[in-house]
């Protein structure tokens, strides 16, 4: 979305400056009267937007922590009774990148004259997520902003944590890794090639394995721009057909449905779906609202779609648990406590418990994942490595025998 310089009166007849997003002039001026501002004058950010540059804006990147230690510290100043305008300005000051502090001054800016806090968040896609941003609108629409901002925070700390101790446990398979191809490497271009030339001049054949390994390293030496090419158009088509909706709800089916980690997906939806809707129903927003922020909420397109069903059928009278049990997507464990908790008058009890649940459920299954995933690379590198040296040995223990036979 573009940004304008403008220049507006206030009521009170002051003129003031800044820059805003929008769609279009007309859009920003719509912004500024909604906003008690009278435009004065209106022109294109062209600073702003020559620092859009796409190789720029890609270069310029927000840690995932930098956003982790901002929601803390947020969270904190909200939930002692600091103003959202003067805890985003205290929260500013502590920020040290410079893309970062830009873009929160910007939010800081855009609540002052009016806007919603997750609208303004909305503005700045490249440094919040979507995840980020619904969670932040269900907590301000149920007046527990102090309250998501904590769990955002914990969120993003348990995944740095599972990043850190996916890339601990995978640091003893990439030395292997990379040893197994400096090996290979060594293998394929100077040990199988005069292995290959000495069989041809004594008139025999290559083992197996040895005639595998050259088949794939003459492919590799010919056709290796082919191969690059391949890769590069795959990688193309699978990100394109990734943003369509029909791509995207086809990959999440499948991420839902792969070994190990579809488990993990399954659980984090659930939590969000447990923790989002329980908070919003405890804080007394209405079944049917609460259902619209968490079908955005719930991180997978083919939990967005049944929510989206369910909150048809409970408009019509239906109840929750019975809508999302039709489903057959919903585990028996959610529906069940939803209806108990229906039938009690408090589902949002029923559904907070449920989120500490999967929350606990989430930790076990990622200490899990990420204790097999080492031995597992390792048994994949040691096949690898076996049946390079395989590969190579095999021929040497041939050519012994044709000598001494």
């Amino acid at each position: 979305m573009p940004r304008f310089k403008y220049q507006a009166m206030t009521k009170s007849g002051s003129v003031v400056t800044g820059s805003l997003e929008a769609e279009n002039p007309t859009d920003l001026i719509s912004k500024l009267r909604a906003s008690g501002y009278y435009a004065m004058d209106v022109s294109p950010d062209v600073a702003e937007e020559k620092r859009k540059i796409p190789f720029i804006s890609f270069m310029r990147r927000v840690k995932a922590s930098e956003v982790e230690f901002f929601s803390y510290q947020l969270s904190t100043l909200i939930n002692a009774g600091v103003r959202l305008t003067r805890a985003l300005a205290v929260a500013t000051e502590q920020i040290t990148n410079p893309i970062f502090r830009d873009a929160v001054d910007k939010v800081r800016y855009d609540v002052e004259h009016g806007s919603e806090f997750y609208n303004a968040l909305a503005q700045h896609k490249n440094v919040f997520s979507d995840l980020y941003i619904n969670i932040v609108k269900a907590g301000e629409t149920g007046g527990v902003l102090g309250l998501v901002l904590a769990r955002l925070a914990e969120f993003s700390e348990k995944q740095r944590k599972l990043k850190s101790a996916v890339i601990s446990a995978l640091f003893y398979p990439a030395i292997l890794v990379t040893l197994g191809t400096i090996i290979g490497t060594i293998l394929m271009l100077f040990v199988i090639p005069r292995l290959s030339g000495m069989f041809a001049e004594m008139g025999a054949a290559l083992p197996m394995p040895t005639r595998i390994l050259m088949a794939v390293t003459g492919a590799i030496k010919n056709f290796w721009w082919i191969i690059l090419a391949i890769i590069v158009i795959a990688v193309l088509a699978i990100r394109r057909y990734a943003k369509t909706e029909s791509g995207k709800r086809n990959l999440d089916r499948l991420k839902l449905k792969l070994p190990l980690a579809g488990n993990i997906f399954k659980i984090s939806a659930m939590t969000r779906f447990a923790r989002t809707l329980g908070t919003l129903l405890d804080n007394g927003v209405l079944i049917l609202p609460s259902l619209a922020i968490v079908r955005e909420t719930v991180g997978n397109t083919v939990y967005r779609d049944i929510i989206a069903n369910s909150e048809k059928e409970v408009e019509r009278g239906e109840t929750l648990s019975s809508s999302l049990q039709k489903s057959g997507e919903f585990p028996g464990l959610v529906t069940h406590m939803l209806a108990i908790g229906e039938e009690a008058g408090r589902p949002q009890d029923m559904l907070l418990k449920l989120s500490e649940y999967y929350e606990a459920e989430m930790d076990k299954q990622l200490e899990r994942v990420s204790s097999l995933i080492g031995p597992v690379m390792i048994l994949v590198m040691a096949l690898a490595v076996g049946f390079l040296v395989a590969a190579a040995v095999l021929p040497i223990f041939e050519a012994s025998n044709l000598v001494t036979g």
